[in-house]
């Protein structure tokens, strides 16, 4: 049968399990993403149990956090409870340096951390395992069966440069998305942030510049380029909604890619704080961390809007100078880190409401006389609110979600200028944890010019992942999930191509599901 859709055609075989045996249910979708421009992929689909307990549910998310992008090749599989009960277990990971903090991004399925040295989790020994970093690169992404990395003013594709750096200025803050290479090209020199005058005087640039992996190097004299109002303009984060490229800037700018052409949504101004941290699609909105609410912003593609209570205020502490710099999609429900008292907020999507994981410190006692920890043992230095506690990173992988901690800068602890932090309250700064909760499991998948297969499976207590017929993920499904999961018998009409991770971007999908009996 067609639905609206008109590049997705689906098929749904449904059977039902007999009452007090469990079922073996498989979801199997042909699908073809077309070529790989940077775009993001979506939902393969989503399905409530008969019963209306769980919701189950598969896609590919786009997810930007300060400086590096969720991996698009990362396929997701999830198991959601609706009354939204969940067990976190959580464990704090060996250091990956002896700094104040880290950034992680994940590709591959494989955890990196950024500072004191590129390091990658390694899960056999436990521990972090030391990477060559020449040509700092900054970040990477994987396009097609190459691989993008973003370096100090150069892109390479494939270890073949694209775009080098230019004679005046800095290239910064890399994006590709939808076949366009975008970037910020600053020329700020020694001086502070000031309105534009004229490119003599200095200037902040947004470049767009359409390329795909079987181009050579980028064509500047082809790109689209937008001056903006100040000079010093930059980015904390971009994003993607369907067509459009976004992207927020350091003193409240938003610009909009689309249809060709830049266009400003929103003025920056110097006299006003209003920075965007991060972005997550969600459906088919873009949810965007912000600075100094601390809450989520929706942009629907049109208009920008202030979501009240998205997460909510810690009580014990003010609401002044809050950050949502975090954002992820984890066992199907959108999780955010919230500056500066290091608090992870989940979001049930089907109760609609916000609960508290944890804070990711357990120093100093929350006050709401203060603003940031450690204001008053900070007082007389430079940055009064270095002690603030960041949740910087948010990496799923396989089953498991990495969270990262850091000072305000990921620093060098100094004993005799911050002895408030000894002897060891300072290393809760730079601690990686690991959390996992039962119901999501992560695959790294295979890019396929054309179209591929794959098999999604509940079988007894165990989900796994599966590709063009070889097995690529697989885990055990425990706790009370796992009661429920197994008497699942029947499912309601599936929901091919949409769901959380926003709607199919590609031009065919074929869905089946398969309920089977397990003796």
């Amino acid at each position: 049968m067609r639905c609206s859709l008109a590049v997705l055609c689906v098929v749904a075989i449904m059977a039902t399990a007999p009452s007090g045996y469990a079922a073996e249910i498989t979801f199997k979708v042909e699908t073809d993403r077309g070529t790989d421009r940077g775009q993001s992929f979506g939902s393969l689909f989503e399905v409530t149990s008969e019963d209306g307990s769980l919701v189950i549910g598969a896609g590919f998310q786009n997810v930007y956090n300060t400086r590096n992008r969720a991996d698009r090749h990362s396929l997701q599989f999830f198991v959601r409870p609706v009354d939204g009960q969940r067990e976190f277990v959580v464990q704090p990971l060996p250091r990956p340096n002896n700094l104040c903090g880290t950034y992680l991004y994940g590709r591959d399925e494989t955890v990196h951390s950024t500072f004191g040295g590129l390091k990658a989790w390694d899960a056999r020994t436990n521990d972090w395992r030391g990477l060559s970093d020449i040509g700092g690169t900054q970040e990477t992404m994987r396009v097609g069966k190459g691989l993008l990395e973003f370096g100090d003013s150069t892109v390479k594709y494939d270890g073949v440069a694209v775009l080098s750096r230019p004679t005046q200025g800095s290239y910064q803050l890399f994006f590709y998305a939808n076949g366009y290479l975008c970037f910020y090209h600053v020329n700020r020199g020694e001086r502070g942030y000031r309105t534009y005058q004229n490119d003599e005087d200095g200037f902040s640039k947004l470049y767009a510049c359409r390329w795909t992996p079987g181009d050579r190097e980028v064509d500047l004299t082809k790109a689209i380029v937008m001056t903006l109002p100040v000079v010093g303009e930059t980015t904390f984060a971009w994003g993607q909604l369907g067509q459009q490229v976004v992207t927020g800037s350091n003193i409240g700018g938003f610009y909009v890619l689309e249809g060709g052409r830049w266009r400003k949504l929103l003025e920056p101004n110097l006299k006003v704080s209003y920075q965007l941290y991060s972005t997550m699609s969600f459906h088919d909105r873009l949810l965007m961390g912000q600075y100094p609410t601390g809450r989520l912003f929706e942009y629907d593609g049109r208009a920008i809007a202030d979501r009240a209570g998205w997460p909510p205020v810690l009580p014990g502490v003010t609401a002044s100078s809050r950050e949502a710099q975090t954002t992820v999609i984890y066992g199907g429900e959108p999780l955010v880190g919230v500056w500066p008292w290091g608090e992870l907020w989940r979001y049930q999507p089907d109760a609609r409401k916000w609960s508290f994981v944890r804070r990711m410190f357990d120093h100093p006692q929350l006050s709401d006389q203060i603003i940031h920890p450690y204001d008053v043992e900070n007082r007389g230095y430079s940055v009064s609110n270095q002690w603030g506690q960041r949740v910087t990173s948010l990496v799923t992988s396989g089953p498991d979600l990495f969270v990262a901690t850091s000072a305000k800068d990921p620093c060098e602890w100094d004993a005799a200028k911050f002895p408030f932090l000894a002897p060891d309250k300072w290393k809760s700064y730079g601690t990686v944890y690991r959390l996992t909760t039962p119901g999501h499991l992560g695959a790294s998948t295979a890019w396929t010019a054309g179209p591929t297969t794959f098999e999604l499976t509940l079988r007894g207590k165990l989900m796994s992942i599966s590709q063009d017929g070889q097995k690529l993920a697989e885990t055990a499904v425990t706790g009370a999930l796992a009661e429920r999961l197994q008497v699942v018998s029947q499912l309601k009409p599936v929901r091919w191509g949409e769901g959380i991770y926003g709607r199919f971007n590609g031009p065919k999908l074929n869905g089946m599901v398969r309920i089977e009996v397990q003796p």
